[in-house]
């Protein structure tokens, strides 16, 4: 049993899965077929046509952007620099969880259905992701406390749309979550554990 868990956690490590990702893309000639599909998915996941529709049937990325483009006119039309310093720092942080969320979806799902029968998804890309959406949720609640410091109603509208924005983001992605975290596995449980999951 031992054993059987170490070649779990070395076959779901993400060293050796950065190191396969890298060879497939340095040898294109020989994964040409893989660096397509992958970038075919990575394109699903992004348009909404594969996996990564949330469950309103928009991509669980869009409330990220809609709150990028809404906290930007803010920042635009401020007069306090601090306040725009402030929601410029949030909309940089918004891109990187964007990409890190998509990052760690893409590798959930890409994990064959052999290792996750036998050892259950990757439970710490999940933990990333869901971190994630905490995140999301704390940025909404401190939207809320900048909303009170702005005077025009206008840009009062645009903070309230990217709170709203980001809440039915952490929505998208801890539904998406949930739908790789779904089905049976052997050894799921003991890796679950082994996580910190």
């Amino acid at each position: 049993m031992f054993l059987v868990v170490t070649l779990g956690l070395w076959v779901s490590s993400p060293i050796n899965a950065v190191g396969q990702e890298q060879q497939r893309v340095q040898d294109i000639e020989i994964h040409d077929g893989d660096v397509v599909v992958a970038d075919q998915d990575r394109d699903a996941l992004q348009n909404g046509t594969g996996n990564g529709q949330g469950s309103t049937g928009s991509t669980y990325h869009q409330g990220i952007d809609n709150a990028k483009q809404s906290l930007e006119r803010v920042s635009e039309r401020v007069n306090n620099p601090e306040i725009g310093e402030q929601i410029r720092t949030m909309t940089e942080s918004h891109e990187q969880i964007q990409n890190k969320v998509m990052t760690a979806l893409s590798n959930m799902n890409a994990r064959s259905g052999i290792i996750k029968f036998i050892f259950g998804p990757n439970y710490k890309n999940a933990g990333e992701v869901k971190a994630h959406a905490a995140q999301l949720r704390n940025d909404a609640v401190e939207l809320t406390s900048l909303r009170e410091e702005l005077t025009l109603a206008s840009d009062q509208e645009e903070v309230q749309s990217a709170i709203e924005s980001l809440n039915e983001e952490a929505d998208a992605i801890e539904d998406k979550l949930d739908q790789e975290l779904q089905g049976f596995s052997l050894f799921g449980w003991l890796n679950r554990i082994l996580s910190g999951y």
